[in-house]
């Protein structure tokens, strides 16, 4: 008879990524996973196979979470100028009041393993189009609106802001404080009014 799975996936998916994106792929050895998640090796093995699959599937799970967040500001009724300060101003809520959390797990599998991996390299493109793709939706919105400026091609300010959004985690891990990160972002949002 087969063993019956005694523990939430979704629970260690959370733990695993919050392990990986403090510490990357590299530094986290198998015993950190245990640790962290509370699964035996067995489970582990019998479940993800090995480490590697479980970052990607953590991967996957991380982006799925980030979703969710961006589908609510989707679905509100402001303008889509509106929804890209509003969702800055997240980002950088998101990193001050929590420190410790290491910056975003997509962006440091990009700078981490996206050259050394594929499978890594495909979750982070995938990411990176999803969230380029919805950029360019709101810049057209604030663009009909005549809220966003028609000096640039919608998908050159939905790059330009995907970028202020990577370069803003990483820029907190380089020590800037809320007033730096507030500082870019108010200079990215007012490139593209």
């Amino acid at each position: 008879m087969p063993k019956v799975k005694q523990f939430d996936k979704e629970d260690v998916l959370n733990k695993a990524s919050s392990i990986f994106q403090t510490k990357g792929y590299n530094g986290t050895s198998i015993d950190d996973l245990l640790q962290a998640t509370g699964l035996s090796r067995s489970s582990l093995y019998d479940t993800f196979q090995d480490k590697h699959t479980l970052y990607l599937e953590s991967l996957n799970h991380y982006k799925t979470k980030a979703a969710h967040p961006l589908e609510a500001l989707k679905a509100k009724n402001i303008s889509g100028l509106k929804k890209i300060e509003l969702l800055i101003t997240g980002v950088i809520s998101h990193i001050t009041n929590s420190p410790d959390t290491n910056g975003c797990l997509m962006v440091n599998a990009a700078a981490e393993m996206s050259k050394q991996c594929k499978d890594t390299s495909n979750v982070i493109c995938n990411a990176k189009k999803d969230m380029e793709k919805l950029l360019d939706e709101w810049i057209k919105m604030g663009q009909e609106e005549g809220l966003i400026n028609l000096k640039q091609a919608s998908k050159a300010y939905s790059l330009f802001i995907y970028n202020t959004i990577c370069g803003l985690r990483v820029l907190s891990q380089s020590g800037a404080d809320k007033k730096e990160l507030e500082n870019v972002a108010k200079i990215a949002l007012q490139t593209i009014k």
